[in-house]
């Protein structure tokens, strides 16, 4: 079994590797991202496929976790929209999710929140124009998950029969003190990786 699936992950590396010398001669002209409203920052092209569904802007109390932001400042930051708005909403996706899990876990320990989890996904597509004549334009298309976890400091506007509330914690496992602390590991990207996942 561990030679089999050895051998499977020698493959995909092999395969990965001749997707990327492929992709040197081309070069993305367009990204957009379907339905991540509120996910990603104001200058991407953000499409909406669900016309029945209105799409407000983020509000004053959402909190957008990327992979590139430092673990204290999102905790400062929502602490400040808790003191002042009474709740907060965290919005991460694609391998930032982990962070606002961990953000917000935090958060609970500090302060007695409602929470409410819920999942969705976006779709990326990115346009790819060659380098060379004689090749075609290269359309990819993938999906990334989506995470959104609202917490408030009472249950007025939460639903406690949402299949994703979560009730306080204890007060013997709410710590309180410094909002900024602990610190987190720094889980910033190295230069060349993509928030997202892979772009092509």
């Amino acid at each position: 079994m561990v030679s089999i699936l050895a051998n499977t992950f020698v493959d995909c590396h092999l395969s990965w590797n001749r997707r990327l010398e492929k992709m040197d001669k081309y070069r993305l002209v367009e990204e957009k991202f379907i339905n991540a409203h509120g996910f990603i920052g104001d200058d991407k092209n953000v499409v909406t496929v669900r016309p029945n569904i209105t799409e407000e802007g983020p509000s004053s109390c959402t909190l957008r976790v990327t992979q590139q932001a430092k673990p204290r400042s999102c905790i400062t930051d929502a602490m400040t929209m808790l003191e002042q708005k009474k709740c907060v909403e965290l919005k991460a996706m694609g391998k930032a999710i982990n962070k606002a899990v961990t953000i917000a876990e935090i958060l609970k320990r500090k302060l007695p929140l409602h929470q409410i989890t819920t999942l969705s996904s976006c779709e990326i597509i990115n346009i790819y124009e060659p380098l060379e004549e004689g090749l075609d334009t290269v359309v990819n298309q993938h999906y990334v998950s989506c995470l959104t976890i609202t917490l408030s400091e009472d249950s007025s506007g939460i639903d406690v029969n949402d299949k994703g509330y979560q009730p306080p914690l204890s007060l013997e496992e709410i710590q309180g003190g410094d909002a900024s602390a602990p610190i987190l590991p720094d889980t910033t990207p190295k230069t060349g990786s993509s928030s997202y996942g892979s772009n092509i």
